[in-house]
């Protein structure tokens, strides 16, 4: 499996608050969501005006498409008339790591806690005496 990872620097040059700057990447966040399927999300330079760093991660079960994805998104964004794009920064690595077994959660008790296992022998032996006065 590969993991494609973008980071896009976006300029709202017209942009004079957090709020019109804000409208402006919730239009591209939706043109994305619509067009690709890919959330995108800004990760940087929020509390800059007219500057906005976007970041997406995508895979796939090969290099090449995950790279394809990130260069749709990047047209996808470039034609955004709001925003100029500015900078791309994108790679694709392979993720091989091993699968590792994970906890049955019973829901009657929670999330996988010793309660549900029928029996009381996860209770501390302190807890199982009562004293008597």
């Amino acid at each position: 499996m590969y993991v494609g990872i973008a980071r896009l620097t976006i300029v709202v040059a017209h942009s004079h608050s957090l709020k019109e700057k804000r409208m402006v990447l919730r239009r591209i966040r939706d043109r994305v969501r619509e067009r690709l399927g890919i959330a995108i999300n800004e990760v940087g330079d929020q509390d800059s005006w007219q500057r906005a760093e976007l970041g997406v991660a995508v895979t796939s079960a090969d290099r090449a498409k995950a790279l394809e994805l990130l260069d749709d998104l990047i047209r996808v964004v470039g034609s955004a008339s709001d925003g100029q794009l500015v900078a791309v920064a994108k790679d694709a690595w392979t993720f091989d790591a091993p699968s590792a077994a994970v906890a049955a959660v019973d829901d009657r008790t929670g999330a996988g806690d010793k309660a549900g296992a029928g029996g009381d022998d996860w209770v501390p032996e302190a807890w199982k005496t009562v004293d008597e006065e």
